[in-house]
């Protein structure tokens, strides 16, 4: 029966319009780029428009292609833009990003940097430190008075995860994509991800693509419109990609297994992807394995 699911769901997830991107919509995106000063030595990523919209899963060139993973990052100068000593980038959203208890983990707001992990055995992927450039981020409601946001940095944890099914180096599109709206995890700091091989980082990662998750609870806000990037270290460059607003799951099924407040192909994609593995989370009925019974559970929660 595994075999005759695998197959399903190569199917779906090349025709299948619940396994593409759309599910993070404009709206869930940075789309307008307010104010930008590059700093010092920007060039060649020196276009602000680069981190309007979804963060990159495919880099790279046609000749040379990456599929963006924790272990490697995007590259290309339309991908990302640089903000050096001195510099800052504004940018804001089309509707406002609301504190929402609802949101996983209470985050709301994600800042998608460069950082990537340090590979402790290439070509296979396993953590043994983090490459990150820091950076300073505040929001606003207003575009005037901003808050600061003391505990997150902007190129750090989590490196951005195109694909769920991808390896740490791969060169081509994985059938299952990331949600660009879920975080990781606060708890799991980067002391519990070393030692990680790639597939124990997927695990961790849970669906999510990564991003510096931000709760603005904890900065006592209701809400804001603009996020400001800046660069005060001397010496320092860093790049960013992308900016999201999290989507709210409200009284999810356990088989929402991606977090977006649905259980459709991407949740049965990531369920077969981990068949018959011990635990996890597409372990459903918490017996041990990924099996029959969690399908039947998934389908049964299906819409």
């Amino acid at each position: 029966m595994c075999a005759v699911f695998t197959r399903l769901i190569m199917v779906l997830a090349l025709t299948c319009p619940m396994l593409a991107s759309g599910k993070s919509g404009p709206s869930s995106h940075a789309s307008s780029v307010i104010d930008y000063v590059p700093g010092l030595d920007t060039f060649p990523y020196d276009t602000p428009e680069a981190a309007l919209g979804m963060p990159t899963r495919m880099s790279g060139f046609k000749f040379d292609p990456i599929a963006v993973s924790p272990f490697q990052p995007a590259f290309g100068p339309n991908e990302l833009v640089s903000i050096g000593t001195g510099g800052h980038l504004v940018v804001g959203f089309e509707e406002p990003v609301i504190d929402d208890p609802a949101n996983p983990f209470g985050i709301d707001l994600l800042v998608f940097g460069n950082s990537m992990f340090i590979d402790a055995g290439p070509p296979n992927g396993m953590v043994a430190g983090l490459y990150s450039e820091g950076g300073m981020i505040e929001v606003s409601l207003d575009g005037s008075r901003w808050h600061l946001v003391d505990s997150v940095e902007a190129d750090g944890l989590y490196p951005t995860m195109g694909y769920v099914d991808n390896g740490p180096y791969d060169q081509s599109p994985g059938r299952i994509e990331t949600s660009f709206t879920h975080p990781v995890d606060p708890d799991l700091q980067l002391e519990d991800l070393l030692g990680m091989n790639h597939q124990q980082l997927v695990q961790a990662y849970d669906g999510s693509g990564g991003g510096a998750g931000i709760d603005l609870a904890d900065l006592g806000l209701d809400s804001i419109r603009y996020v400001r990037i800046s660069v005060q270290t001397p010496g320092t460059i860093i790049e960013i990609d992308a900016f999201a607003d999290v989507t709210a799951v409200e009284d999810a099924p356990a088989s929402d297994l991606d977090g977006d407040g649905r259980v459709d192909g991407n949740d049965l994609a990531m369920l077969l992807a981990q068949w018959a593995i011990a635990g996890g989370p597409a372990d459903i009925d918490g017996s041990g394995l990924v099996d029959g019974l969690d399908l039947a559970i998934l389908l049964g929660e299906w819409f």
